[in-house]
């Protein structure tokens, strides 16, 4: 992850306790032993980190089981029985309560839960007031009570800001600055969540913002349903302002001869940036509402398939690389046997194939002959089948794999995430310009795996003939948000304010990356 550079002083970081038991990579997901869980995690619209989780938990007796969505959480089964959606990367999965004077937010994944108790308090007009809470650890709720004179009632907002600092860093290792150089302050650096009550009673805080003060704030509407309609990105650097659409099925279509929609569950995903809309993800369902395929319309593709088993457990996944997982559930283990049955996917850290110039030393220029001679404008990738930033990153073809120009001709190398996952980077500085080990959390490997994302498209720049297209630069960064939300955060005890630090290094690459900077500088 390139931004500017500032060299930052010794400072001791503190040390993340591990999380307990062990962490197993198997087939499309990962099986996690402390929560005796196994999830298969998806994002199926890059814009807006719009994806989806798909849980299996093991059972004191009895078969394993999937995982619904919370049934008082009306935004989360959109997807239908055993899924949850996780929109904004999860950053939504959270819940807020009130009671005896304190206030608790709950990461609803890990169960996570945070106690601010009330520390001061100043009356205002008309019944209001202004509440500051706080926590053992410095994290703060200011809740904030104000008459709304068209609703003739009183309404609450609360902000609750996590005490991360961000701007501490290891000896020799650099610290955050803007686009002109200067340091970033800690306060801005802090994720902050914006809560609010949406559609009726019960279990009715959402969150409506996320982000920091540096990297500004993301912003999510509900409808009447308490469901997630619209959620808007703000213009992030050279990224313009986006707003993504969660449309629901009015009726259902689905039948025993076809698939198709299930009243009330996602029908589609649009985007719309200027001018421009475009459908990016629908979803299609079976009569017991099952999520079968999802597929992008603006692409013409097919993103995933699923069939279950006869407890809502993911028996087949095939995904947008082609590969297709067979899993089976034995017994009341959560911890499936995975097939591949393509043949089609690399065995994580063996042999790369690919580009010639990978078989040359560090640094050393590609031939000449694999050269166009100008840049490259294509708005397909080559290899073409090498054409989604995952396929480089994760390595998820034979032939997927290049020397990058950034900031030097890099060679690829297997890199190990804290869960000992598998992703493809080069060697250099990590996180440029940002700790390589926010709060004490390891985000080295996803830091060099972005970097390679961003030498594969600075490919195209330098006329390389093996090259990851321009358009994807969004794709890289969210497969760097997700290597560190699903594949370094749950290595450790405390994965819920990691997993929110991880969400302010995917706003800062949205600011400060461009993979042309990396290609011009080699």
């Amino acid at each position: 992850m390139l931004l500017p550079q500032q060299m930052a002083s010794a400072t001791e970081l503190p040390t993340q306790p591990l999380a307990q038991g062990e962490i197993q990579n198997i087939g499309p997901g990962m099986y996690v032993s402390e929560s005796n869980s196994y999830q298969i995690a998806e994002n199926d619209v890059p814009a807006g980190l719009m994806g989806r989780s798909h849980t299996i938990v093991a059972q004191a007796q009895g078969v394993s089981q999937a995982q619904d969505a919370p049934a008082t959480r009306s935004d989360l089964g959109v997807f239908g029985p055993s899924w949850e959606a996780e929109f904004l990367g999860g950053q939504l999965n959270r819940k807020l309560s009130t009671g005896n004077g304190a206030i608790t937010t709950t990461y609803l994944d890990t169960n996570e839960s945070t106690r601010y108790d009330l520390t001061d308090s100043v009356a205002g007009p008309n019944g209001g007031s202004v509440n500051t809470y706080k926590s053992a650890d410095g994290s703060t709720v200011v809740e904030s009570i104000t008459w709304d004179d068209l609703l003739g009632t009183l309404k609450t907002t609360a902000v609750e800001t996590l005490n991360v600092n961000l701007t501490t860093v290891e000896s020799g290792d650099q610290a955050p600055v803007d686009q002109s150089g200067n340091p970033i302050a800690a306060a801005d650096l802090k994720t902050s969540f914006t809560w609010k009550q949406v559609g009726g009673g019960g279990d009715n805080w959402r969150v409506t913002a996320v982000g920091s003060k540096a990297f500004q704030q993301s912003t999510v509407a509900y409808d009447s349903a308490g469901r997630v309609s619209t959620v808007k990105e703000p213009a992030r650097g050279e990224t313009p302002a986006q707003s993504l659409k969660v449309n629901y099925a009015t009726a259902t279509t689905a039948s025993g001869s076809a698939l198709g929609d299930v009243n009330g569950q996602v029908k589609d995903i649009t985007l719309t940036v200027d001018q421009t809309v475009q459908t990016l993800a629908r979803y299609s369902y079976d009569t017991s509402g099952l999520l079968r395929k999802v597929a992008n319309p603006a692409e013409g593709s097919e993103l995933n398939a699923y069939t279950y088993d006869g407890s809502d457990r993911v028996a087949t996944a095939t995904s947008d690389n082609g590969a297709r997982w067979e899993l089976t559930f034995s017994g009341g283990s959560a911890a499936p046997q995975a097939q591949e049955t393509t043949g089609t996917v690399p065995v994580a850290g063996s042999a790369m194939s690919g580009a010639p110039s990978i078989a040359q030393g560090e640094g050393i220029t590609p031939a000449a002959s694999d050269f166009k001679g100008s840049e490259i404008t294509d708005p397909q990738a080559y290899p073409r089948y090498c054409s989604t930033a995952v396929s480089w990153m994760w390595y998820q073809y034979s032939g997927c794999a290049t020397k990058v120009a950034h900031y030097g001709w890099k060679n690829p190398y297997w890199k190990q995430t804290p869960t000992k996952a598998w992703v493809i980077g080069i060697n250099g500085d990590h996180c440029t310009s940002a700790s390589d080990k926010p709060g004490g959390w390891d985000f080295r490997a996803a830091c060099d795996s972005h970097d390679y994302g961003y030498g594969t498209i600075g490919n195209s720049y330098k006329g390389y003939s093996y090259y990851l297209d321009r358009n994807k630069g969004i794709s890289v960064d969210v497969a760097f948000y997700n290597i560190l939300y699903n594949n370094t955060c749950p290595a450790y005890f405390w994965k819920g304010a990691c997993r929110s630090t991880a969400y302010t290094y995917y706003t800062a690459v949205f600011y400060f990356g461009r993979p042309k900077n990396g290609a011009d500088a080699t």
